[in-house]
């Protein structure tokens, strides 16, 4: 009777050990990525090149999937808070505290531009992702929207709507519109060619500061976060709000959207990372990174996430499964 206990007993620990490590999810670490907090993840197109960019004022190109160093931008004189690859992965722009917006080559990190215009930090930067896109938008804590040909360092436009700081901006994948969000609770959504909002959004707003805002590379829907945890899924052009993601624990400090549209990741202070449905509002996977992460982006599919934290790592998750049912390449 001990021998069948004690064999029973052993098949539930075995069994129990075996359901454990299914449920593992490891992540792969590159430690001292940056000297101090890394706070902005880009992919490109070709899901090839990663750059980040992070406290310690530089901007750094990585290669996928090994994630070998390649080289480092270093021009800015002080934190670097974002960074976006242009649409043909050619160029890198970085958003800076000294007030700068600089291009970088993604052939070396050598400087192609410097833009100056902003009155404050320059919180959040993003390329047109046509392949011939020459525009880049940025956003500054002068409460402003910025929109610039990068070619000639010319500022082209001025949004002006905020009443606060701006802490995140897109461009749709058709370069058609604009969002952005920020400090005072708003979403904005802006024709390039107007100073004035071209979309109303109509739905319950953000009852926090919002922290950043993207489209889904179909430009139909535009997410948005913040705060207090939230994330809110609008329809474009019609700006109808579809649903809101009780996402986190907190500060929501990244979304990036999957190829096929309708999956979201986000990311948070609380260190976890969740992948979402946005037509069921259902989270289909997560991790607990056990550090808090600022920056997130993703392959178009699905399968590997890159994440920037505020221990100067980078974190690689490889899904055990892509995003079925593609519908659309990345940019």
């Amino acid at each position: 009777m001990k021998f069948f206990f004690a064999r029973h007993l052993l098949a539930l620990v075995l069994v129990s050990e075996c359901i454990f490590a299914q449920q593992q999810k490891p992540f792969r670490t590159i430690n001292a990525a940056h000297t101090g907090d890394v706070l902005g993840i880009f992919i490109s197109e070709r899901d090839s090149l990663v750059a980040t960019c992070g406290l310690d004022g530089t901007v750094k190109l990585w290669r996928l999937p090994e994630m070998t160093p390649l080289c480092t931008g270093s021009g800015h004189s002080s934190i670097v808070n974002n960074v976006s690859f242009s649409g043909d992965d050619r160029h890198i722009a970085s958003a800076s505290n000294d007030r700068t917006i600089r291009i970088w080559s993604a052939n070396g990190c050598t400087q192609e531009q410097l833009l100056s215009g902003h009155q404050g930090d320059v919180l959040c930067v993003y390329f047109s992702q046509s392949d011939t896109g020459r525009f880049v938008v940025s956003g500054s804590t002068d409460r402003t929207v910025k929109m610039w040909d990068w070619q000639s360092g010319a500022e082209l436009k001025t949004f002006r709507g905020h009443t606060g700081a701006v802490t995140g901006v897109a461009f749709s994948y058709n370069d058609s519109l604009i969002a952005s969000c920020g400090d005072d609770m708003q979403v904005l959504v802006w024709s390039p060619t107007s100073p004035t909002p071209a979309i109303t959004l109509s739905g319950p707003p953000h009852t926090a500061p919002c922290t950043t805002v993207l489209f889904s590379f179909d430009s139909r829907t535009l997410a948005s976060a913040d705060r207090e945890g939230f994330i809110k899924i609008w329809s474009i052009p019609h700006g109808q709000l579809l649903r809101t993601l009780d996402a986190h624990d907190g500060y929501v400090t990244d979304i990036t959207f999957a190829g096929n549209n309708t999956t979201l990741i986000s990311a948070g202070h609380d260190g976890v990372i969740r992948v979402w449905d946005i037509t069921s509002g259902a989270q289909l996977d997560s991790i607990t990174l056990g550090v808090p992460i600022w920056s997130i982006d993703v392959t178009s599919n699905g399968k590997t996430i890159v994440a920037g934290c505020s221990d100067g790592s980078i974190r690689i998750w490889s899904r055990n499964s892509p995003i079925n049912n593609q519908t659309h390449q990345k940019r």
